[in-house]
């Protein structure tokens, strides 16, 4: 009943195109993810395309980057949203997130021990696969959410809860492959299997963010917006 008391925030044509760019801006991030996950599947069948796909992984993140660069500079410098103006840097700050954390996931990926059994083994496994499923499922609905906000307010509310859905649905999957990772024949070295640990961490954090970008769009809400 709160959030129906308040006033909405009235955006003009110009505060419109640039909600729009944001959606763009995440949409390159997701692409970013994608890409990151399709390198994952190539490095667990050893497919020589990863390399390829590994730098257009860098490629995308620049690319969202500059987006969001671009972005956060017309927003700052303009007379655009008034009183919501933080939080829609913010929010184009966590988006961005997402795809720096991919390029770090596949950079950690990319160090560790290629070729070694239980490393593919681990790539290949049903908690990986269901892993990445719910880490691109939380940037999906981060995306859907964002969309519903130029919509209606309570179609955001009805949607929210979703990303938070996915990110622990990824949280509980890294637990399993970490007890996977630990418990295996130490036929990787120690710093690899740290490597590894590494970027399993640094993946989840994709899922991570997607839910810190949710919270800002419920902050945008109860602000009056949408």
């Amino acid at each position: 009943m709160l959030l129906a008391r308040l006033p909405s925030f009235s955006l003009g044509g110009r505060e419109k195109s640039l909600l729009q760019g944001v959606e763009q801006h995440l949409s390159t991030v997701k692409e970013c993810v994608v890409t990151y996950q399709r390198f994952v599947a190539a490095c667990a069948v050893t497919d020589p395309a990863s390399g390829k796909l590994f730098t257009e992984v860098y490629d995308l993140e620049a690319k969202a980057s500059d987006i969001q660069r671009n972005l956060s500079h017309t927003i700052a410098e303009g007379a655009f949203f008034g009183g919501i103006r933080e939080d829609i840097l913010n929010l184009i700050g966590s988006d961005n997130k997402i795809a720096d954390k991919a390029k770090n996931a596949a950079r950690l990926l990319s160090i560790s021990a290629e070729g070694d059994p239980a490393f593919l083994d681990l790539l290949k496994s049903e908690h990986m696969s269901s892993f990445q499923t719910n880490l691109l499922s939380a940037v999906s609905a981060l995306e859907s959410l964002i969309r519903a906000l130029q919509v209606d307010k309570h179609e955001v509310l009805s949607r929210v809860h979703v990303v938070e859905d996915y990110e622990e649905a990824a949280d509980t999957e890294k637990d399993h492959l970490l007890r996977e990772l630990f418990k295996k024949p130490r036929t990787m070295d120690p710093v690899s299997i740290i490597q590894l640990r590494d970027f399993i961490f640094a993946s989840d954090d994709i899922a991570d963010n997607a839910e810190s970008a949710s919270d800002i769009v419920l902050v945008l809400v109860a602000k009056g917006y949408g």
